[in-house]
């Protein structure tokens, strides 16, 4: 499997909204920025970006990149919908761009205690993160 960087990937469909930035790169995966004005990730944040992945996955189920500003909270009620299959509609695996100390402490409490449905894991690097969903990507389309 080559190796993916954000560098050599075209955005071919991008939403735009309030609360994040999702965009679909050209490897199926859409990667979601969370807007940094956002400090704690509430249901109704988690809704919208659901409802950009549905667009622009077109109703299919799509490997999802995450990044976050330093911080960045899940509250109790976003954490359990995140989690939830409802909140993972449209998503077929979850990475999570995990670059710090806080991070790392909030994703594997998040981990621990709201056990997602859909495949989730954190990662050092973009890299890493793009190759593992490129591989839950390969594995689905072989059944």
């Amino acid at each position: 499997m080559q190796a993916t960087t954000k560098a050599n990937l075209s955005v071919v469909k991008k939403h735009t909204g309030h609360f994040l930035d999702a965009l679909l790169y050209e490897n199926g995966i859409i990667e979601i920025v969370w807007n940094t004005s956002i400090e704690i990730i509430e249901v109704e944040h988690l809704t919208q970006m659901q409802q950009a992945i549905c667009d622009l996955g077109n109703g299919k189920k799509i490997p999802v990149f995450f990044t976050a500003h330093d911080f960045l909270q899940l509250s109790k009620e976003g954490a359990a919908y995140a989690a939830s299959e409802q909140g993972v509609a449209y998503t077929l695996a979850n990475a999570v761009l995990i670059d710090s100390l806080a991070k790392k402490l909030l994703f594997n409490f998040f981990l621990n205690f709201n056990k997602p449905i859909a495949p989730t894991k954190g990662f050092s690097s973009r890299e890493e993160a793009f190759n593992w969903l490129e591989g839950i990507k390969e594995s689905e389309n072989t059944f």
